[in-house]
């Protein structure tokens, strides 16, 4: 496996900027149906918390082929991955424009998140792997601001063509992203194709677990959990006993990484959270158009891309943990200001979003890098892979709960309903800042213990 200190064995630059584009793509694509939800509910007839799906469902398929995709990476040339799973993407997209039922857009969705999950996942394996810690940083952040535009750009674009010619025109963008592989399939390092047997059944036990979980705590459905418990305590033994595992057990025996997954849960929970309210608010209070709602919510993650951006150059130069706190604050400063202010004025909610993208992406894009640097070299493509997939399980859970909890809040008043939304959410980032002052205790006390060992050891040479 190449070390990261090692000398590049491809076009850094160009590599990124056009690997950007597909990820600005790919978000936008998972962005542009946030504001055709409200038409989806009442063309289908369906109520908020299945509508949550075309997100939820969308996000715990992504995580689990980022995840998929990311260990794949160990033994599978990234090249041939991204192929595959843009060839996935294109065909997917093609069913989702004929689609005329809510059960075929749900599965073309589905699907569509399976070759989606490439690009963002299998980025930060290979800046993890190629790009030295010193620029890992900057490298991290470019994707995180591309992510941010294309979150931004989501919801004008799907307001602008589901005004123009309706919902079914969103699955032609993602042919776009097609027009991106030919480069990047030229300029990726050579990498060697080695013999592996993966793991189908470590695979399912994560799909079970999450999904079942998720229904769970949006739907109440006690089957789901039925199946989800078990399903856990199944992969935990089956994790242990697999001689190459879906999930590598040394990282679910790392505490300080353990602790650290909540970061990039926290921040896709809230930028999925917030991406399924504010449309739906934006319509039940103030009556806005699809396109009026993507012209609303496109500012905020633009000014986000450029916030982003100078936390990358903050992180190179004074550390992750800085702008990681800097992310919860923002974010708990969005949800207070949501919570008193979202049902003011429009204007009020467009100036809040950028405070909750900008805490959100910059929250994700250090503790992403953070990660990258406390795993040993040889666990970084599992690692990172498990990254991904609690990122965009809590993404899955922010759009999920953010759909339960409007449906069940039916009988009140619906300033009442989002303003319970957003103290739900700021509970969230009081246990999120907890665990992330454990994770600095337990950090400190780790190094302060090596800094003793390594003082005993000296001393008992001389």
């Amino acid at each position: 496996m190449p070390h990261a200190s090692k000398p590049f064995e491809f076009n850094e630059r160009l590599i990124l900027i056009f690997w950007g584009i597909g990820v600005l793509l790919i978000t936008m694509n998972t962005t542009m149906f946030n504001v055709v939800l409200p038409t989806v509910i009442v063309e289908f007839q369906i109520n908020s918390s299945v509508a949550t799906w075309l997100v939820s469902g969308y996000s715990i398929v992504f995580a689990l082929s980022a995840i998929t995709f990311s260990r794949l990476s160990d033994y599978i040339p990234i090249r041939r991955l991204i192929t595959l799973g843009l060839i996935v993407l294109g065909i997917s997209s093609a069913i989702g424009f004929f689609a005329n039922t809510f059960l075929v857009l749900l599965l073309a969705r589905l699907f569509q998140a399976v070759g989606a999950g490439t690009l963002p996942s299998l980025v930060v394996v290979l800046a993890s792997k190629y790009i030295p810690v010193s620029r890992r940083g900057k490298a991290m952040t470019v994707i995180a601001s591309t992510a941010v535009l294309g979150f931004g750009l989501g919801p004008l674009v799907g307001g602008l063509l589901t005004e123009q010619w309706g919902w079914n025109y969103l699955f032609l963008a993602p042919f776009a992203v097609l027009l991106i592989l030919p480069v990047i399939r030229k300029h990726l390092p050579s990498e060697e194709n080695k013999t592996v047997k993966f793991d189908m059944l470590g695979a399912f036990l994560v799909g079970v677990s999450a999904g079942g979980l998720l229904l769970f705590v949006t739907g109440g459905s006690y089957v789901a959990i039925i199946f989800s418990v078990p399903a856990m305590v199944l992969l935990w033994k089956h994790l242990h006993k697999s001689d190459i595992p879906f999930i590598q057990p040394e990282l679910l025996h790392h505490r300080s990484y353990l602790l650290l997954l909540l970061m990039p849960f926290t921040a896709l929970f809230m930028n999925f959270a917030t991406l399924f309210t504010v449309p739906i608010l934006l319509d039940e209070l103030f009556q806005r158009s699809p396109l009026e709602i993507g012209v609303i919510m496109f500012p905020g993650a633009m000014l986000a891309t450029f916030a982003t951006i100078v936390a990358g150059r903050m992180i190179d130069g004074k550390g992750s943990i800085m702008v990681i706190r800097a992310g919860l604050m923002l974010l708990f400063i969005a949800f207070l200001l949501f919570a008193f202010l979202g049902n003011v004025s429009p204007y009020a909610v467009l100036g809040i979003l950028f405070i909750a993208f900008a805490g959100s992406n910059i929250l994700l894009a250090s503790a992403n890098n953070e990660v990258s640097k406390i795993l040993p070299v040889q666990l970084i493509g599992a690692g990172m892979g498990v990254v991904q997939l609690s990122q965009f399980v809590g993404g899955a859970f922010g759009a999920g709960v953010a759909g339960m909890l409007i449906t069940v809040q039916q009988h009140l008043p619906p300033e009442a309903i989002f303003r319970n939304l957003f103290f739900v959410y700021l509970g969230w980032m009081v246990i999120a800042y907890i665990v992330f002052r454990l994770y600095l205790r337990l950090e400190n006390s780790d190094r302060k213990h090596l800094s003793d060992n390594t003082s005993s050891s000296a001393a008992s040479r001389k």
